[in-house]
């Protein structure tokens, strides 16, 4: 049990704590953090299982952003991919196709369960249309993300430096 806590320690210390300790000498400014957590977001939530770090490799460097950041929220945000993975194919399907499918969370979970290229295979259209339902939703959701994330980063820095008048005096 020590080697699996220790595992999974040393893995948390790696991929998380020294990034972000990086991150806090680096000294962001918070319009740049705010936008990297939204890529994160936004690509992380893209519908085709599989590619999210790919679509947040690709936006980070379109909107040049920091990785660490991207990828990290990226990672954080993989639960909300699976929630989102069927309403997003929804729509998509809805929108785009002129048969509309009764598609199902089990259908799915049946396509991927063998494989993610046989899942691709079994619903690739629908994939699709599902990824082109994200690229409509993506644009404007980035822009509120990265509105929300910047007041709250730009508060978060105000608490911190009200913190440090008060420590110094």
């Amino acid at each position: 049990m020590n080697k699996i806590t220790n595992y999974i320690y040393e893995q948390y210390k790696q991929k998380v704590s020294i990034p972000l300790a990086q991150i806090r000498k680096e000294g962001f400014s918070s319009e740049k953090l705010a936008l990297s957590v939204s890529i994160g977001i936004i690509g992380g939530t893209f519908p085709i299982i599989g590619l999210a770090s790919f679509v947040c490799l690709l936006l980070t460097i379109i909107f040049k952003q920091n990785l660490v950041i991207v990828q990290l929220t990226n990672y954080l945000v993989y639960p909300l991919q699976i929630v989102l993975l069927l309403p997003l194919l929804r729509i998509g399907n809805s929108v785009l196709a002129s048969n509309h499918i009764a598609l199902t969370l089990d259908q799915v979970v049946l396509a991927f369960k063998i494989g993610i290229l046989h899942g691709i295979n079994e619903l690739g259209i629908i994939l699709l249309y599902g990824a082109l339902a994200w690229v409509v939703v993506a644009g404007p959701a980035l822009l509120i993300l990265y509105i929300i994330f910047l007041v709250f980063f730009k508060r978060v820095k105000q608490i911190k430096l009200k913190r440090s008048t008060v420590i110094s005096q």
